[in-house]
């Protein structure tokens, strides 16, 4: 007698594909986008909307994705993504009293800041800054680690900085060009402990500066402060004992999953031009070598967003749906048995033009609540195609849910705080477009 396939469940996440931005005819991005076979996830399924970020935490990747695997980012949010990226990157864990910065090369003109990024200088040429810099400062700073990631993007480790990262200041080198900066008081204290810090921390990015100051990159821009990432693994956390893979390019995710002992598998870049076809192979493949749930993350339609361009961000839904939900879904409707669950969410909204309304740039990410939708061959609603507004009108839609519950609804084990699925596809498939 053949052994029955365990139930699989695929969570699909177009990072920032929720959007504000309404053309002449009120159509968002999503609604724009020839996506039909999403659509079909949202008409075969049960929809909804879902709150990913939280009002008081920063409006960002790390956060919704803690909450959406479960963690609740109030309680494992480490501050920053860095000591994330550092422990993806290079596989260093911090100590409790560590702290860790994204830390930009950038390129100044006096006091004034060109560029975020030193002109995108490659890795080829920082890399040798970065040993430069650890070697003439070992001496006089001891305590700081700086490590290069991949052209502009290093981490800096201050270790034993006995400093909450809650306590600093620290600005985003690109939402700031152009802005004018003292070196000397480049980062900032809250209290008479982080005061005390960011003294020292400034004292070592002038000396940085001045020993940048003939290179193409002549500063270094530490931000987002981190503390230590820790984590219960995942199937602790959320008792999903199977095997779980994530499949992406970014940093954070990889750090994340360490963090959390789970699978990462590196397909494609974090680009509107990212490999979609091998993010849907790869899930096809985890499918086959027995993983219950699979996380396939595509960073395109964030990028897109923040690039400004509304064409780039409907291509890249556009390419989402033909390259990676088309494949998935054909291959459940030639395993019918092994469908467990195929879940479609944006981590957060990411608004292509985020000026619009009077809005700055830091509001790019807003507070609200993703569209999501679940195809799992049993339950529908009445959602027709998947878009912000069209979600309201779904089982899930009139209040949106919290992203705590999102496994718990995927795998069909939710608990009292969602209401139980009672309305059965009967017999009905879904569509797929070859």
């Amino acid at each position: 007698m053949p052994k029955l396939n365990k139930k699989k469940y695929v969570l699909i996440i177009p990072d920032g594909a929720g959007d504000l931005y309404r053309d002449r005819e009120g159509k968002s991005p999503l609604a724009l986008a020839q996506i039909p076979h999403i659509d079909q996830i949202a008409r075969f399924g049960i929809c909804g909307r879902m709150q990913t970020l939280f009002p008081s935490l920063p409006r960002g990747s790390l956060v919704a994705q803690l909450g959406m695997f479960g963690w609740n980012p109030y309680q494992y949010y480490p501050q920053g993504r860095a000591s994330a990226e550092i422990l993806a990157t290079h596989g260093i864990d911090l100590d409790e009293k560590d702290i860790a910065f994204r830390a930009n090369f950038v390129r100044m003109d006096g006091s004034l800041l060109t560029s975020y990024n030193a002109n995108y200088i490659k890795s080829d040429r920082a890399a040798p800054l970065v040993e430069k810099i650890n070697v003439d400062l070992k001496a006089q700073f001891p305590e700081f680690e700086l490590y290069h990631n991949s052209d502009f993007r290093n981490t800096l480790i201050v270790r034993g900085a006995n400093v909450s990262a809650k306590q600093l200041i620290c600005l985003e080198p690109h939402e700031n060009i152009g802005c004018q900066f003292d070196m000397a008081k480049l980062i900032g204290g809250k209290d008479s402990q982080g005061k005390l810090f960011a003294e020292r921390i400034n004292k070592y990015l002038l000396q940085v500066t001045n020993l940048l100051r003939f290179e193409a990159a002549n500063a270094i821009f530490p931000w987002s402060a981190s503390e230590a990432f820790q984590l219960p693994s995942f199937s602790e956390n959320t008792g999903f004992s199977n095997k779980v893979g994530i499949i992406g390019a970014m940093d954070f995710l990889r750090g994340m999953a360490i963090a959390g002992s789970m699978d990462f598998f590196p397909v494609g870049s974090g680009c509107p031009n990212t490999d979609f076809q091998a993010k849907a192979n790869q899930v096809i493949e985890l499918i086959r070598n027995d993983y219950g749930l699979i996380i396939c993350h595509i960073n395109a339609t964030d990028e897109a967003s923040h690039m400004g361009s509304l064409d780039l961000k409907i291509s890249s839904l556009e390419a989402i749906d033909q390259f990676i939900v088309q494949p998935i879904i054909r291959y459940f409707h030639e395993h019918l048995h092994e469908l467990g669950g195929v879940m479609v969410v944006p981590d957060h909204y990411t608004n292509v033009l985020p000026h619009q309304n009077g809005e700055k740039r830091v509001n790019a990410h807003s507070l609200d609540p993703v569209p999501f939708a679940i195809w799992n061959g049993i339950n529908n609603d009445s959602v027709e195609e998947f878009t912000e507004e069209s979600m309201c009108q779904g089982r899930y839609g009139k209040e949106p849910i919290s992203s705590l519950s999102l496994i718990e609804l995927l795998t069909g084990k939710s608990n009292g705080n969602i209401p139980n699925i009672i309305n059965p596809v009967h017999n009905e498939e879904i569509e797929y477009a070859i």
